[in-house]
C-alpha cells in the first residue's frame, strides 16, 4: 500500500483518508519541475509554486504535505513556515536547502519543520520523505479526532453527573415553613462533584437542613453523595414511622445512624464526607447542629450586626477513628441570618491567585444584612463573578441563606428566670426551691404537683452529675440555670464550663440495684419529655430539659 492510499481497519471500514495534495515551492524552475514529476509519478497531486506568497494562497485542509525552499523571493521559506505553524498547526513542512544553508534548515527543524533535504536530492529520497510526512499528518488528524471524541465523552459524563446532581443531590426548601425565609443557589463548575444539600420538614415546629461535600469529583463522588442523602432520608422516615409522626431523634443520632450505615462503603471507596446538619426550631428561637469538618456557616446577629461562626468538633464521615457525634445549640432572634455554603465559594480565586476567603464573605454579609435571602444569593453571585473576573468556576459552589422572619409570631413567652450557684452539694436545696417556685407559677393545676416533684428530682440528678463529673466535686465553679415558660411547655437549661458530658458513654442501669451506674441519667430521661446535651456559642456545656404541659 502506497502512502496516498486510504487506510483500512481490520473489519474493512475505511478510516481517515490522507489528502493527496502536496504543495511544492521553489524559485528554481528546474527544481520545481523535477519535484512535480517525481511526486506525480508517486501518486500525489502536486501544486508547484515559486514563492512563499503563492504557498499561503494555496493552503487548505486538503494539503497533506508541503515542501519549502528556504531561499525564495518575497516571503522566505522560514517566514512561510512560521505562518503555517500558526494557521495550519497539523502540517509540518519539509525544508529544501542548498548545501551551505544547513544551519537554516536546523533552525527550521527546531521551529516545527518535519525534516529537511539538501540539494541535489534523489527522487526516492523525496518520495519516501513526503510519504512519511503524509502518514504523520494522517496520524495527527486521527489523534485530534480521538481527542475530540474523548472530549465529547467527558462532556457527556459531566451532563449525566449534572443531571444526577439536579435530580438527586440538590433539594428544594419548603416554601411555607413559618418563621423561616430560605433561598438556595448552586453554580455548577466544569467538573462534577458530590456536593449535596436537602431540606427535611420534620413536623410543624422544626426543619432540618443538611449540607455535605464528598471528597473527589466525577460521577463516583456524585453517586456517593446520592447514597448518603438517601440514608439521611431513610433514617428520618424510619423514625417518623416508629414514633407515629412525632420526631424525637436528635441530629447527632441521625448522623450517627447514617455513619453506621455508610462507614464500610466509604472505607472501601477510600472516600470521606464533610457535612453540617442543622435543625431549626423557629418557635423556640434555637438552632441545634452537628458539624463534621464542614466549612463554617455564618450567623449574622441582626441586633448587634456581628457575625459568629458555627463550628463543632466532629471528624468527617469516613474517618475510622470515630468518636461519638456531638451536637451544639445556639439561639437566634428575629431577622438573624444563617449562611450555609460550600468551600467552592470561598476558594474562588481572582487572576492573581488570591482566594475570595471567609473574611470577604463575612464583610459581604454584614453589608447586606437587611437583604432578603433571594437578594443575598444574587449579590453573592455577582460578588464572586466580579472578584474572579469570570462566570465559570473551577469548583461547584453552594450558597443557602436562611433568614429568621421578622413577621413570624414566635411562641409566646410566659416567663423567664435565671439563677447562678456554686458547684457544691448544699446548693441543691436552692435549685429545688427555684424550680418549685417557677413551676407553681406556671403549672397551676392541682394535678401538676406530682409533675413538679418529678422535675425537681430530674434537676437534682442533673446538677449532681455536673458537680461530680464536670467539676469533679471541686467547689468554686459556677453553674447557671435558666428557666423559660411557654403556653404549652417549659425548658430548664443548665450551663457549666467543666468536662463535657456524653450520655452515650453511660451504661444502661441495672434496676435491681446489683450494679451501679446509669441510674441518674435514667431518672432524668423518665422524669422529663426530652433532654438535650449541647455546647453553646460561648463555649459552655449545656443540658436542656423539656417539660410539656398535660
Amino acid at each position: 500500500m502506497t502512502a496516498p492510499e486510504a487506510q483500512h481497519s481490520r473489519d474493512g471500514d475505511v478510516q481517515t483518508q490522507c489528502p493527496r495534495r502536496v504543495i511544492i515551492a521553489d524559485d528554481d524552475p528546474t527544481t520545481l519541475r523535477i519535484l512535480d514529476r517525481t511526486l506525480e509519478k508517486a501518486g500525489f497531486l502536486p501544486t508547484p509554486v515559486s514563492s512563499g506568497t503563492a504557498v499561503v494562497e494555496n493552503l487548505s485542509d486538503e494539503i497533506c504535505a508541503v515542501i519549502l525552499d528556504i531561499q525564495m523571493p518575497g516571503m522566505s521559506g522560514l517566514e512561510c513556515l512560521d505562518y503555517i505553524n500558526r494557521a495550519y498547526p497539523d502540517l509540518s513542512p519539509i525544508m529544501l536547502t542548498a548545501s551551505d544553508e544547513v544551519s537554516d534548515a536546523v533552525y527550521a527543524m527546531k521551529h516545527g519543520a518535519f525534516d529537511y533535504i539538501v540539494k541535489p536530492f534523489h527522487a526516492p529520497q523525496i518520495t519516501a520523505l513526503v510519504a512519511h510526512a503524509a502518514r504523520s499528518f494522517e496520524q495527527t488528524i486521527r489523534l485530534r479526532r480521538t481527542e475530540e471524541s474523548l472530549k465529547q465523552a467527558r462532556e457527556n459524563e459531566i451532563y449525566v453527573a449534572s443531571r444526577i446532581q439536579q435530580s438527586l443531590l440538590l433539594g428544594r426548601p419548603p416554601a411555607d415553613f413559618p418563621g423561616l425565609e430560605i433561598a438556595h443557589l448552586t453554580i455548577p463548575s466544569q467538573s462534577i462533584d458530590g456536593d449535596f444539600y436537602d431540606f427535611i420538614r420534620l413536623d410543624s415546629e422544626s426543619m432540618d437542613l443538611v449540607v455535605a461535600d464528598v471528597m473527589g469529583k466525577g460521577i463516583r463522588a456524585a453517586f456517593i453523595g446520592a447514597a448518603l442523602k438517601s440514608y439521611f432520608l431513610r433514617v428520618v422516615n424510619e423514625t417518623r414511622l416508629s414514633t407515629e409522626g412525632r420526631v424525637s431523634i436528635e441530629p447527632e443520632e441521625i448522623v450517627d445512624s447514617v455513619y453506621s450505615h455508610m462507614i464500610v462503603q466509604l472505607e472501601e471507596l477510600e472516600s470521606f464526607v464533610t457535612l453540617f446538619y442543622a435543625r431549626f426550631y423557629p418557635k423556640r428561637n434555637r438552632l441545634t447542629f452537628v458539624d463534621c469538618g464542614h466549612v463554617r456557616p455564618l450567623h449574622l446577629h441582626h441586633r448587634t450586626q456581628s457575625v459568629t461562626l458555627l463550628k463543632g468538633e466532629n471528624m468527617p464521615l469516613g474517618f475510622p477513628e470515630k468518636k461519638p457525634f456531638r451536637q451544639f445549640s445556639v439561639s437566634f432572634e428575629a431577622e438573624d441570618v444563617f449562611l450555609f455554603y460550600s468551600d467552592g465559594l470561598t476558594e474562588t480565586t481572582n487572576p492573581d491567585g488570591e482566594m475570595f476567603g471567609e473574611d470577604r464573605l463575612i464583610e459581604f454579609l454584614k453589608a447586606h444584612a437587611t437583604d432578603r435571602p433571594d437578594a443575598l444569593i444574587a449579590g453573592v453571585r455577582q460578588a464572586i463573578t466580579d472578584f474572579s473576573g469570570s462566570s465559570v468556576f473551577a469548583d461547584d459552589f453552594t450558597c443557602i441563606p436562611v433568614k429568621i422572619d421578622a413577621n413570624a409570631v414566635p411562641l409566646e413567652l410566659l416567663g423567664r428566670q435565671e439563677m447562678e450557684f456554686d458547684s457544691r452539694m448544699d446548693e441543691l436545696q436552692h435549685v429545688r426551691r427555684f424550680i418549685r417556685m417557677f413551676g407553681k407559677k406556671y403549672m397551676r393545676r392541682a394535678s401538676d404537683e406530682p409533675r413538679i416533684a418529678g422535675i425537681e428530682l430530674a434537676a437534682v440528678e442533673l446538677t449532681t452529675n455536673i458537680i461530680r463529673h464536670a467539676y469533679e466535686n471541686h467547689p468554686g465553679h459556677p453553674i447557671r440555670l435558666e428557666a423559660i415558660a411557654y403556653p404549652l411547655e417549659m425548658t430548664l437549661s443548665f450551663y457549666n464550663r467543666g468536662t463535657p458530658f456524653d450520655p452515650k458513654h453511660v451504661p444502661a442501669p441495672v434496676l435491681d440495684g446489683s450494679k451501679e451506674g446509669g441510674m441518674g441519667v435514667y431518672i432524668i430521661e423518665k422524669s422529663v419529655d426530652d433532654i438535650t446535651y449541647f455546647r453553646n456559642e460561648y463555649g459552655e456545656n449545656g443540658a436542656r430539659m423539656l417539660i410539656r404541659w398535660y
